[in-house]
């Protein structure tokens, strides 16, 4: 059996739940979902897609012990000794520890299994891509406005461009920067350069930066669809989207990496905002 500990947005989950996916495949466990109702900040999200694993475990059905390894006290020690792995009655404990891929990781083998991390770095799961792909779509029937925006997206040259401020304006985190409007320039004059009449399509939590920091240009749309599934709603459109834009945000990284166009240009700042080595050599880095 192997647990993995789900916590974080969206983004984060898909990272996540991919690589327990990953793991279980090569060990041939099964998985299960640990989600603890606290850290439920930004909601637990993977019971709306189509996921092949949606059992849940609350905290009130772990082990007692597992308490303990969940204990913040505990983390901070593991990090400042760089442990790993280790066991804890019958299962083994992986964390992830390091801002990279973690190499251990291919050497897990047990079977009972305590995942703990954001595992932000593809190489834990792109052997099972096409498996993902079918499994990150929406188990929800699809809303009109939603249909309307896909089919508008599938008719033109259509870019994806992700802008994320309002929680980031606050944050201390060193991923959790503004993007200037320069990157945002930059990458749509890219765009101009090699695409034939395209139309941008901006998703974002703060369209009022987007009105007064670039206007309302003729070939710029507003594509958002505001509603108890827009997230995943979103997320859909941007990866149907036949090139993409991304901000620093595991959202539009994952918007990015489901896109299934043969020859989508998917552009990404050139600072970090996720683990290094996570963004694939494909994909076009622009100064931020």
């Amino acid at each position: 059996m192997i647990i993995m500990r789900i916590k974080a947005g969206l983004g984060n989950q898909l990272f996540q739940y991919a690589t327990a996916w990953s793991l279980s495949k090569r060990l041939r466990q099964p998985f299960i979902l640990y989600v603890k109702e606290w850290e439920e900040e930004r909601e637990f999200r993977l019971d709306r897609l189509n996921v092949c694993v949606k059992t849940i475990i609350k905290p009130e059905a772990m082990p007692p012990e597992f308490e303990a390894i969940n204990n913040r006290h505990v983390n901070e020690a593991l990090w400042k000794l760089d442990i790993t792995q280790f066991r804890f009655g019958n299962w083994l404990c992986f964390q992830q520890l390091q801002h990279g891929l973690q190499e251990d990781f291919y050497t897990v083998n047990s079977e009972n299994v305590y995942l703990d991390g954001f595992f932000q770095c593809e190489s834990y799961f792109k052997e099972y891509r096409a498996d993902l792909l079918r499994q990150f779509t929406p188990s929800f029937p699809a809303e009109p406005s939603y249909e309307g925006m896909l089919a508008r997206i599938k008719t033109c040259n259509s870019v994806a461009i992700h802008v994320r401020r309002g929680d980031f304006r606050t944050s201390s985190h060193p991923y959790h920067y503004l993007l200037p409007e320069a990157y945002y320039r930059k990458a749509i004059a890219y765009i101009k350069e090699r695409i034939e009449s395209p139309e941008f399509f901006w998703f974002a939590e703060d369209y009022e930066w987007i009105h007064e920091t670039f206007g309302s240009e003729r070939d710029f749309c507003f594509a958002g669809t505001p509603s108890e599934n827009g997230d995943i709603n979103d997320m859909m459109l941007m990866k149907h989207c036949k090139h993409i834009i991304t901000a620093n945000s595991t959202f539009s990284w994952w918007a990015a990496w489901l896109n299934e166009q043969e020859n989508a240009i998917r552009i990404v700042p050139d600072k970090p905002f996720i683990t290094e080595g996570s963004t694939p050599d494909s994909w076009v880095k622009l100064p931020v």
